[in-house]
C-alpha cells in the first residue's frame, strides 16, 4: 500500500504569554510556567477560539459584542499536543503533512525540534522516519501570536505578513483573528520515492491529456539511496471505465528528484462546461509510482476536458484586458459573486458546510466566483466541489487594498512569502478544471490610485510565476484593472473592469447609473440588505432586536457598521414599527437595486462580458452586509432575485426611475436575454395593482437568437389621478418564472402599500414527500392564493421556531387571486428531529 495515514491521537491546546513555552523550568522557582490556560480538548483543523469557547473560557463570540473580549486570544502563544503509536518498517518512510499552519509555527517530534514555518498558505511535508521511536510518540505544535497585521484601513505598501487580512476587521466582519490548524494534519506512510508536483494537462480538441510531476527521494537514508528500477503507472477513468491507460520505467533519481511525463490519448472526451451551459463529466487519474516491486507513492485527482480562452469585450479599444470568457469555442457570459471565506475561523468550516454553500451558488445559476484576496486561498474540497458544478474561479493571490494606501508592497520579507504562497497555490490548483484565471489581488493601485498593471514589481513577479507554472491560463494584474478603479458614467470610455457602487444609489439615479454604464466588466458591486429575523434572534440580545440603527445602537454596530438602511428603508416604506418590517423593507431594496444592476449590464452583453455581484455571503452574523446569504445560511430576498436574473432564458424591463408622477408617461422597454440557443419564445406581460385587477396585458411570440441579448417589446402607460398609487408589471416566458417590479406614483413613502396591503388566504397542499440520499426531506406543496388581494412575496416557513430553516427556491413569488404555483421545499434533517417540521407559507401581507 503506496499511503497510509497513522491515525494521531486526541489533541489538546493550552495557552501561554509569549515565549514562555521555550522557557522549560522557571530559574526562580525550578518550575513548569502554568499558562493562561489548562490543557483543553483541540479539534483539528479547527481555531483556538473555538476551543476555548468550546470550553467556556471565552463566551460566544459571534454573540453580540462578545468578540472585543476575544482579542487577548490572538496575542497569546498557544501550544498543541497530540500523540501516536508507531512500529517502523525498513521498507516504508513516514511523512508528517501540514496543510495549514496559521501563522507562524515551531514544530517538535518526541521534544527534538523540526523546525519552524511561516506562511498559512504553504503547505508543509517532512520525513520524520528517522525521529520515530517504536511505541509512543508526541507531536508538538507552537503557534506565535497573530502578527500585527492591518485590517481594512491601513497601508498596504507596508505589508510584510502573508497572512488572511479580513479577520483583523472588515466591513463585514469584526476583529477575530484566529490561530491554529487551519487545514488537515496528516501522517502518511510512504515508501523511499515520492510523487510531487503533479500536472496535469487536458487538451480538448486533441483528445489528450498530459500528465507531468517530480520523482522526488525521501529526505531518510538507508533505502532510499540505493539505486533501484521505479516505474509509474497512469490511468485514467470515465464513469468507472478504463479511458487511458500509460506505463512507463524511470531510473532511480542521482540527485533529490527526476521528471516524468507522459501523454495519453482519450478518444472523443466528453466536454466540461461552466454552470448553465452544459454538463460537467470528469475523468478520474491515478497515478501510481513503484519501487521495484513495492507501491511507493500514489496521486489521484480529476480533470475535466474543455478549451478555455480569453476575448476582449465588444468594442473595447486595443488597451483593454480580455475579459470575456470563450469556453469550448462559445463565449460565455460572466454570472458572477464575490465569495469572502465562509466564516471568520476559517478552520472550523466543515465539508457539509462547503457543500450546502457550493449547492447555493449553482442554484443561483451563477458560474463564477472571484475568490477574494483579503480572505483566503481554499481547502481543496472547496475547488472540488466547483469543479463538479460548474462553477468557475477567478483566483486572487492574498493581497488587498487597504483605503489610505492601495499600493503593492515591496518588501523583502513580504515578496518571499508572496513567491513562496503563490507557487504553491499555482502548483496545486491549476489541476482544477474550474480555474478560470488569476489575479494579483483586490484593489491594488499605484500612488496616484489607478490600477497597477503587469509593471508593477509585485506584479511582475507573480506574472512570472503564472507564466512558468500554469502558462495557459490568464493572469490579470489585480481587480479592477484598467483606467479606473471605480464606474464613473460621467467619464464614458474609462470603465474597462470596475468596482463599485456598494450602495443603492436613489429611486432615479440608481437607474441613470446603470442605464448608462459602458463598463467591460463589473467585477464587484452590491446592495446593503439586512439579514433575517431569526439568525438576528442567534447573536443579538432580546433588547438589541428592535428598529434602531448602527449610529444609535452599538451591537447593531458591532455587527454591520458600514451598512445602516434604517433611513432608506423609511424613504421608501414609512414609519417601521416592528423589526421584521424592517427586515422586509431593507431586503426589498437590496434586491431591487442589486437585480436592476445585473439585468442592465447583461443587456449589453458582450459589450459588457459579465458581472460579479458583491457579496454572496459573509464570514460573520451582520444585521446588515452586502451579502445574498447571510452567515447562517439562509438567502435573503436578493438571492432569489440575482437566481431570476442570471437565469439561462429570462425577460427584464428597462425603466428610468421607480417613480412616475400623475401627468407623465410610464415607460418600459422588455428585453429577452438568451444564454441557450435559439429558439422560439412565448410571452406575456401584464399591470396590475394590489388587488389583482387589470390595468393592461400584452403578450407575443419571438425568435430568439442563440447567446444573445435583445429587444423584446415597449410598454407604455399615461398616469393620472385614476392610476393606483402602487401598480406592477410582470413579464413572464411561457413555463418559466415570471419577474415582477413595482412602481410609485407617490412622492414619499413611496412602497408603504406593499408592507400595508390587503391580506391574502393562502391554501398550501401536500402534493408529495421523499428523501434524498444524504437524509434532506423533500417536500412539495401546491400554493394558491383563494383571496382577493395580490399574495406578495410568499415564502416556506418553520412554525416552530427551534426547527432548522428550510431551503425553498420559489421563496418571495407573487400570486394574484386564484394563482397557484408548486413551491419544493428542502428540510435538513438534525439528529434532534423524528419528522420533517411543519411548513407553512406566509406572505407579506399576511
Amino acid at each position: 500500500m503506496a499511503e497510509r495515514n497513522i491515525r494521531l491521537g486526541k489533541w489538546e491546546l493550552k495557552g501561554y504569554y509569549p515565549y514562555v513555552p521555550f522557557l522549560g523550568k522557571t530559574p526562580e522557582t525550578g518550575g513548569e510556567p502554568l499558562g493562561v490556560t489548562d490543557w483543553i480538548a483541540a479539534t483539528v483543523p479547527g481555531s483556538v477560539q473555538h476551543d476555548l469557547w468550546k470550553a467556556d473560557i471565552i463566551a460566544d463570540p459571534y454573540h453580540g459584542m462578545n468578540s472585543i473580549h476575544c482579542e487577548w486570544v490572538e496575542n497569546r502563544w498557544w501550544v498543541y499536543r497530540t500523540t501516536f503509536d508507531f512500529e517502523p518498517d525498513q521498507m516504508r518512510t513516514i511523512h508528517l503533512c501540514f496543510q495549514g499552519l496559521d501563522y507562524k509555527a515551531h514544530l517538535f517530534l518526541n521534544q527534538r525540534p523540526l523546525g519552524t514555518h511561516e506562511g498559512m498558505f504553504v503547505p508543509l511535508s517532512l520525513d520524520v522516519t528517522e525521529m520515530l521511536r517504536s511505541g509512543g510518540n508526541e507531536l508538538t505544535v507552537v503557534f506565535e501570536h497573530a502578527p500585527d497585521i492591518m485590517g481594512q484601513i491601513g497601508y498596504t505598501s507596508e505589508t510584510k505578513s502573508l497572512k488572511s487580512r479580513f479577520p483583523y476587521k472588515w466591513d463585514f466582519s469584526a476583529r477575530l483573528v484566529p490561530l491554529g490548524f487551519w487545514d488537515e494534519v496528516l501522517l502518511q506512510r510512504k515508501g523511499h520515492h515520492l510523487l510531487r508536483d503533479i500536472w496535469l494537462q487536458p487538451l480538448a480538441q486533441e483528445g489528450v491529456l498530459n500528465v507531468s510531476g517530480i520523482v522526488a527521494r525521501s529526505g531518510s537514508g538507508g533505502k532510499s539511496a540505493e539505486p533501484c528500477m521505479l516505474k509509474y503507472k497512469v490511468e485514467v477513468r470515465f464513469e468507472g471505465e478504463i479511458a487511458a491507460s500509460a506505463e512507463r520505467w524511470i531510473d532511480s533519481p542521482v540527485e533529490s528528484s527526476t521528471f516524468l511525463e507522459t501523454k495519453l490519448s482519450v478518444e472523443k472526451p466528453e466536454l466540461w462546461y461552466p454552470n448553465g451551459t452544459g454538463a460537467q463529466p470528469l475523468y478520474e487519474v491515478e497515478i501510481q509510482l513503484w519501487e521495484n516491486d513495492s507501491l511507493s507513492d500514489r496521486w489521484e485527482g480529476r480533470t475535466g476536458f474543455r478549451s478555455l480562452t480569453w476575448e476582449r469585450s465588444e468594442g473595447a479599444p486595443d488597451d483593454a484586458l480580455p475579459y470575456t470568457m470563450v469556453v469550448n469555442g462559445r463565449k460565455v457570459y460572466i454570472k458572477g459573486a464575490n465569495i469572502t471565506p465562509l466564516d471568520v475561523l476559517y478552520g472550523n468550516v466543515t465539508e457539509e458546510r462547503y457543500r450546502r454553500f457550493v449547492q447555493e451558488l449553482k442554484e443561483a445559476h451563477i458560474n463564477l466566483v472571484r475568490v477574494w484576496g483579503g480572505g483566503v486561498i481554499e481547502k481543496e474540497i472547496f475547488y472540488e466541489l466547483c469543479d463538479r458544478h460548474g462553477i468557475m474561479i477567478w483566483q486572487e493571490f492574498i493581497q488587498s487594498s487597504s483605503g489610505i494606501d492601495n499600493v503593492p508592497s515591496k518588501d523583502p520579507r513580504f515578496l518571499e512569502l508572496l513567491r513562496e504562497t503563490a507557487t504553491a497555490a499555482i502548483k496545486v490548483k491549476r489541476n482544477h478544471v474550474s480555474l478560470a484565471c488569476w489575479s494579483g489581488g483586490n484593489e491594488l493601485t499605484d500612488d496616484n490610485g489607478v490600477p497597477v498593471t503587469y509593471d508593477d514589481e509585485n506584479i511582475a513577479m507573480l506574472r512570472d510565476l503564472v507564466r512558468q507554472y500554469d502558462p495557459h491560463r490568464l493572469f490579470l494584474p489585480t481587480s479592477a484593472s484598467g483606467p479606473r478603479e471605480f464606474l464613473a458614467v460621467d467619464e464614458p470610455g474609462t470603465n474597462y473592469d470596475v468596482h463599485g457602487p456598494w450602495k443603492y444609489g436613489g429611486a432615479t439615479n440608481h437607474y441613470y447609473m446603470f442605464n448608462h454604464s459602458d463598463s467591460m466588466l463589473h467585477s464587484e458591486f452590491g446592495v446593503d440588505g439586512c439579514c433575517a429575523v431569526r439568525s438576528m434572534e442567534k447573536f443579538l440580545g432580546e433588547e438589541d432586536r428592535e428598529v434602531t440603527s448602527v449610529r444609535d445602537n452599538q451591537v447593531w454596530r458591532h455587527h454591520g457598521e458600514w451598512w445602516d438602511t434604517l433611513e432608506r428603508s423609511r424613504e421608501f416604506f414609512g414609519d417601521i414599527a416592528t423589526l421584521s418590517g424592517l427586515v422586509a423593507a431593507s431586503q426589498w431594496v437590496q434586491a431591487e437595486g442589486i437585480r436592476y444592476a445585473l439585468e442592465a449590464n447583461r443587456r449589453r452583453k458582450y459589450r459588457n462580458s459579465g458581472s460579479i455581484v458583491w457579496q454572496f455571503n459573509e464570514p460573520w452574523p451582520n444585521v446588515s452586509c452586502t451579502s445574498l446569504v447571510d452567515y447562517y445560511g439562509l438567502p435573503k430576498m436578493a438571492y432569489f432575485w440575482v437566481r431570476k436574473a442570471y437565469a439561462p432564458i429570462h425577460l427584464s424591463l428597462k425603466y428610468d426611475s421607480l417613480l412616475v408622477r400623475p401627468g407623465e408617461r410610464f415607460a418600459a422597454e422588455c428585453y429577452v436575454q438568451n444564454s441557450m440557443d435559439a429558439g422560439l419564445v412565448k410571452w406575456r406581460a401584464e399591470c396590475f395593482d394590489l388587488s389583482g385587477a387589470m390595468l393592461w396585458r400584452e403578450s407575443g411570440e419571438r425568435s430568439v437568437p442563440g447567446n444573445a441579448t435583445i429587444r423584446l417589446a415597449e410598454f407604455a402607460m399615461d398616469i393620472d389621478c385614476s392610476t393606483p398609487e402602487v401598480f406592477a408589471v410582470r413579464v413572464q416566458i411561457e413555463g418559466l418564472e415570471p419577474n415582477v417590479y413595482f412602481f410609485s406614483t407617490l412622492r414619499k413613502d413611496y412602497l408603504k402599500a406593499l408592507l400595508h396591503a390587503p391580506q391574502p388566504i393562502l391554501q398550501a397542499t401536500l402534493k408529495e414527500t421523499a428523501y434524498s440520499e444524504t437524509g434532506e426531506c423533500v417536500r412539495k406543496f401546491l400554493v394558491r392564493n383563494i383571496g382577493e388581494a395580490v399574495a406578495l412575496y410568499v415564502t416556506a416557513e418553520t412554525i416552530r421556531p427551534a426547527d432548522d430553516p428550510v431551503f425553498c427556491l420559489q421563496n418571495y413569488s407573487i400570486l394574484l387571486p386564484e394563482e397557484e404555483r408548486l413551491f419544493i421545499v428542502r428540510c435538513p434533517m438534525s439528529e434532534r428531529q423524528a419528522d420533517p417540521p411543519e411548513v407553512e407559507f406566509v406572505a407579506w401581507n399576511k
